[in-house]
């Protein structure tokens, strides 16, 4: 046992001791070939002495020999190359000056390959996806933010709209209906540069009765038409602003300012109704040809030369090139004994054919737009045999926020074989209701923002794409109908919708979108909210501290329609939910007159403030519109609710005249006795 530990002491003593001899021998070694493993003509030199640069006053070399020295230990070669390579003479480098570089170099290309190694791609192909993986994080990052800030504004975030989404449409129109409340022509001349900032391209402008016909046409204008001393200001203006204009007459359905008149009752479709115009009659179009061209021949500059100096028609340069031929909705068609054995399709399509012939052929340079409704659910097979696809271009309309529920994609492909293109309309104003005050900018808004990627997704199976969007602001629904939203109340939506389309997205950020610049509208008071709110009522505290031209219009409708909802609350709640003014109170003369005063209180209050409104109304929309047209909204929208509280304050003060009363149960009514009814079932 303890020999064989004696044994295993002695085997690793010995192994102790030989590592240690080999340790010593390599440090003998090393310093033997760093110390004197060069000769230079029998001279022992050091390495050491080579390489720590021996120029000092202890160097027993001069710089000829270490240069040599270096150059057979291969050292000065690659120095050399770094120094001046390829013939170019330099100033040579000390060896000290060499060594030191070499030394750099090589830490510098060591920390170059680890970088690259790290950091750097090692291809074109990983540098561009490295710059393309940065582009979508920014972009990404500026789409997140801009989400964020429509949802603070009540706006509807909609897929592949955004600011780095597809560009806007080129043509932006903005229509300006004039069969209601036309403008003083000073306040529209005031309205273009607006209009141009917010990116408008061109004006739809549809003159209706306000056109000053001449000839066989004049009893067809309105007596307070304007005059063509004046529409010619505003073709001035336009086309000085670089906007086109494009004239809107209808040919077809919507032609009541004509067909209501006595002497033009003959070219009707239906006897009793001035609704459309039977197209098989040749005295129809003849009429339509002498329409259009006294409209056409209006808007060409060299047609109207009468009216301006030779100046001004060299500033009127842009040629007519398009027009509007309406035919939408022409609900009576195919009835009168002359179309009736005709189908409606065919019969629609050939009048459009005809009409757009006669445009083309007298007018070859113009291009005719007619609305699109009346085609939507007709085949293809028809609307191509028709050929009206090589003579029209159609404005494809829809007001609502769901584009798609209206013009399907069978009907897109249908209109991208028949047409090389189309137009797209929505709708700032005149489109959710025909006695709206203000119009809902949200919901305009957000049907702007569909169709911006509707146009996007759908343009590209037409030839020649869209070409453009007009934002349409109805003023009546009809002829006959009563005044819409007033274009002062509706320029804060036409501004907020117009911006819109003219970038492709709405811009979240005040300074860069021109809404509030262009509406001369305070700037946003703090970064914690949105700078504008398109939430329910929101508007009332972002515009009404705007000054645009026709503002204190916009703030007289909004107290105006805060005063009616009041008032209409205030009078169903008397009538319809408190027990001692309605009308069976009313038809029996029978209530409290204590109760009545009480009711009656709230009824004085709104009656006064209702009443000064009606006395400032006039004055107050006297710097855009005619006496007459203040007179048609005061009887339309005031006096009615006027009226209503009148008539409450009456009852109310004949019925506090009882003082005593019959025993119940009360009698029925007389009319209860055609029913069946009377005192004795």
């Amino acid at each position: 046992m303890h020999s064989r530990l004696l044994t295993l002491f002695w085997r690793r003593k010995l192994l102790l001791l030989a590592s240690s001899a080999l340790f010593l021998l390599a440090l003998w070694f090393w310093g033997f070939l760093y110390t004197t493993h060069v000769n230079d003509g029998g001279k022992i030199v050091s390495i050491k002495e080579l390489m720590m640069g021996g120029g000092g006053s202890g160097s027993s070399l001069s710089g000829a020999h270490r240069e040599n020295l270096l150059q057979r230990l291969g050292f000065y070669d690659e120095l050399l190359d770094e120094t001046g390579a390829g013939g170019v003479k330099f100033v040579k480098p000390t060896v000290e000056g060499l060594l030191a570089r070499s030394r750099a170099k090589f830490f510098n290309e060591w920390e170059a390959i680890m970088q690259d190694r790290d950091e750097k791609p090692h291809s074109a192909r990983e540098i561009n996806k490295r710059r393309s993986t940065e582009e979508l994080r920014i972009a990404a990052e500026k789409q997140n933010h801009y989400e964020h800030e429509l949802k603070k504004m009540g706006v509807p975030v909609i897929a592949g709209i955004g600011p780095g989404g597809h560009p806007p449409p080129l043509q932006r129109l903005v229509h300006l209906d004039l069969k209601g409340a036309p403008p003083k022509i000073a306040y529209l001349k005031r309205l273009m540069p607006i209009m141009k900032t917010l990116g408008a391209t061109g004006i739809l402008l549809e003159y209706e009765d306000m056109f000053p016909y001449g000839g066989p046409l004049s009893p067809i204008t309105a007596r307070n038409a304007y005059q063509k001393e004046e529409l010619t200001e505003i073709l001035k203006t336009a086309f000085a602003l670089g906007l086109t204009v494009i004239p809107l007459v209808q040919t077809f359905g919507h032609l009541e300012f004509v067909l209501k008149l006595q002497e033009f009752t003959h070219l009707r479709e239906v006897e009793d109704s001035p609704q459309a115009l039977c197209p098989s009659k040749n005295a129809s179009m003849v009429f339509l040809e002498e329409m259009l061209e006294q409209v056409i021949d209006f808007h060409t500059p060299a047609k109207n030369i009468n009216l301006l100096r030779k100046e001004d028609v060299e500033k009127l340069t842009p040629k007519l090139t398009h027009i509007h031929i309406g035919c939408d909705e022409v609900y009576q068609i195919a009835q009168c004994s002359r179309c009736k054995n005709r189908l409606k399709d065919q019969l629609f399509l050939d009048h459009v054919y005809n009409v757009a012939s006669i445009i083309r052929k007298k007018w070859p340079h113009i291009k005719i737009i007619i609305w699109d409704d009346m085609l939507r659910h007709m085949p293809v097979e028809t609307l191509q045999a028709s050929g009206i696809g090589k003579l029209v271009e159609p404005m494809i309309w829809v007001y609502a926020e769901d584009i798609y529920k209206f013009i399907q994609s069978s009907t897109w492909d249908k209109y991208s074989i028949v047409f090389n293109t189309a137009w797209a309309a929505s709708a700032f104003k005149g489109a959710h209701g025909e006695t709206l005050l203000i119009p809902p900018i949200r919901r305009h808004l957000e049907n702007t923002l569909r169709w911006l990627a509707v146009m996007q997704g759908e343009g590209s199976r037409f030839p020649d794409g869209l070409q453009g969007l007009a934002l349409t602001g109805w003023q009546r629904y009809d002829h006959f109908a009563v005044l819409c939203e007033m274009l002062p109340s509706a320029l804060p939506s036409l501004a907020v919708c117009l911006s819109t389309a003219s970038r492709g997205y709405f811009d979240v950020n005040p300074k860069t979108n021109p809404i509030l610049s262009s509406l001369t509208c305070p700037e946003p008071t703090s970064d914690r909210h949105a700078w504008i709110e398109l939430h329910k009522d929101s508007i009332l505290s972002t515009f009404s501290r705007c000054m645009f031209p026709g503002s204190v219009i916009y703030r007289f409708m909004l107290r105006l329609m805060t005063l009616i909802n009041e008032a209409k609350e205030y009078i169903d709640d008397v009538k319809q939910k408190r027990g001692w003014l309605t009308d069976y109170n009313v038809r029996h003369n029978f209530t409290s007159g204590t109760r009545v005063d009480d009711l009656l209180g709230e009824d004085y209050r709104l009656l006064n403030s209702i009443t000064n409104l009606a006395r400032n109304a006039a004055s107050t929309l006297a710097d855009v519109y005619d006496h007459w047209t203040s007179g048609e909204f005061i009887e339309q929208r005031i006096y009615p609710i006027l009226a209503e509280l009148k008539h409450l304050e009456r009852i109310g003060d004949d019925l506090k005249k009882r003082k005593t009363w019959p025993q119940r149960p009360l009698p029925y009514l007389k009319p209860f006795e055609a029913l069946g009814i009377d005192e004795k079932t």
